[in-house]
């Protein structure tokens, strides 16, 4: 990968590009504006002069008498170096000047001049004009006005303009660099930390100084860092306990696989006894591995295949297959009126299946499991109400960890902890909630609460 820049530096470099032109483009403004407004002052000072020269010749002088083409007092207005006159008569010919170098443009001309021209090794604001008494043209007037200065005040700002912006811009990339590599800090601090950070060690975590953006960034990443290290350590709890549920069927499987081998060709009752025994370690590793593969199959996004059903329905019919298993007949539906939700069904079926199996095995032969649909608040609610002993808080606060059997001695072995964790599992897919209400001695009663059809 092609290496960049560091962002720091960019920065600073996108900043001085940025003030580059901020500044270019005031500059050249303030610089037309200036150029612009001493030609200006410099063909107002020629005008001035050629208005002062005629009104003196054309006009006549003190006593508003008839002054002469060569009448010294004509080129008053002249200032050497600066303002040249110069006075031609009706046939075209220079009969006096102010200074000894003709204007390059003395030709006659009848009508109102008025350029720039190239006077004196430099540019000068010239006007011409015509000399008349009464109705008759006996000359004209030529004035130029030196623009030397003013190119001179133009060239002094243009090189002020060009090096203060180059040491501007090269101070503003310099403290642009300086300013966004302090910025950037708690970013490599970030980076620093995740590339220190493996699997087996998360506990590091980044200092918050304020809570500006980057402050922001450094609690979610610690955030981040609380949830991936929580993760990590259900994942490992996790494997460690799947692993500890395995070994125990393995491990039976193996025995009598070994007592099979050494005496099931012999003995009719121990080749029996073991192939019964394999079998129903065998259905239970396939139970717990298809707990597992739907567990993970939540983990990472599973499919749920809504519709619209009332869930008394639903309670009806699944109260109607338990009551055909052993035991079933304590199971009896007390829904009323309807319950109306949008989800799945097989999901739902399987997650009251999971209560009302955990309810069955606590509760005693003569205790009643009553099942109910309804709506509460504005949601359908399940409702599974058992007369068992009841758990007391501790138990409540670890029901729904996975692996987690609150009397393995009687459940008799049959499950693994994952009942429970599924049903969680499959109300959370809806959006839903569980609430646990139970105490020793005082039976058991989970309420499960789905959103409405119309929340769906």
């Amino acid at each position: 990968m092609r290496r960049r820049l560091p962002i720091s530096l960019r920065l600073g470099l996108w900043t001085a590009v940025v003030l580059a032109a901020v500044l270019g483009l005031l500059g050249g403004s303030i610089y037309g504006l200036l150029s612009a407004q001493l030609q200006h002052a410099a063909f107002s000072r020629a005008d001035a002069a050629l208005l002062q020269t005629l009104g003196f010749v054309g006009g006549g002088g003190q006593g508003g008498e008839h002054v002469g083409l060569t009448d010294q007092g004509a080129l008053i207005a002249g200032r050497r170096g600066i303002v040249e006159v110069q006075i031609e008569d009706a046939a075209g010919r220079v009969v006096q000047r102010s200074e000894p170098t003709p204007l390059p443009l003395p030709a006659f001309a009848a009508v109102r001049v008025s350029r720039q021209i190239a006077w004196r090794g430099t540019l000068a604001a010239y006007e011409s004009a015509p000399i008349r008494v009464g109705t008759t043209l006996i000359g004209s007037v030529q004035v130029a006005v030196s623009e030397a200065q003013d190119l001179r005040t133009l060239a002094l700002l243009r090189r002020l303009m060009l090096e203060g912006g180059a040491a501007s811009l090269a101070l503003v990339v310099l403290l642009g660099y300086i300013v966004s590599w302090r910025a950037l800090r708690p970013i490599r601090e970030i980076t620093r930390v995740a590339v220190n950070l493996s699997q087996t060690d998360l506990h590091e975590r980044l200092q918050v100084r304020g809570l500006d953006e980057v402050g922001g960034l450094a609690q979610a990443f610690n955030g981040m860092l609380d949830r991936l290290e929580a993760s990590f350590a259900r994942q490992r709890r996790f494997v460690a306990d799947a692993s500890h549920e395995l070994r125990t069927p393995l491990a039976v499987i193996a025995g009598y696989v070994d007592l099979l081998s050494r005496w099931g060709s012999f003995d009719a009752a121990v080749r029996h006894e073991a192939i019964e025994t394999v079998g129903q370690e065998t259905r239970r590793m396939q139970r717990l591995v298809q707990d597992l593969l739907f567990l993970a199959r939540g983990q990472q996004g599973f499919r749920v295949r809504r519709r619209y059903f009332d869930l008394c329905d639903l309670v009806g019919e699944t109260v109607r297959a338990c009551q055909a298993l052993p035991g079933g007949n304590r199971v009896t539906d007390v829904s009323q009126g309807i319950a109306p939700v949008q989800a799945d069904w097989d999901l739902v079926r399987q997650l009251l299946f999971i209560f009302i199996d955990n309810a069955m095995k606590f509760t005693p032969p003569d205790g009643a499991i009553r099942v109910a649909a309804r709506m509460d608040q504005g949601k359908a609610c399940l409702l599974v109400v058992d007369e068992g002993d009841g758990m007391p808080e501790d138990v409540q606060q670890r029901l729904f960890q996975r692996f987690y059997r609150a009397d393995p001695a009687r459940t008799s072995g049959q499950g693994a902890g994952l009942g429970l964790a599924i049903a969680q599992e499959i109300v959370e897919m809806h959006n839903g909630s569980i609430e646990v209400q139970s105490a020793p001695g005082q039976g058991t009663t989970v309420t499960v609460r789905l959103p409405p059809a119309s929340d769906a």
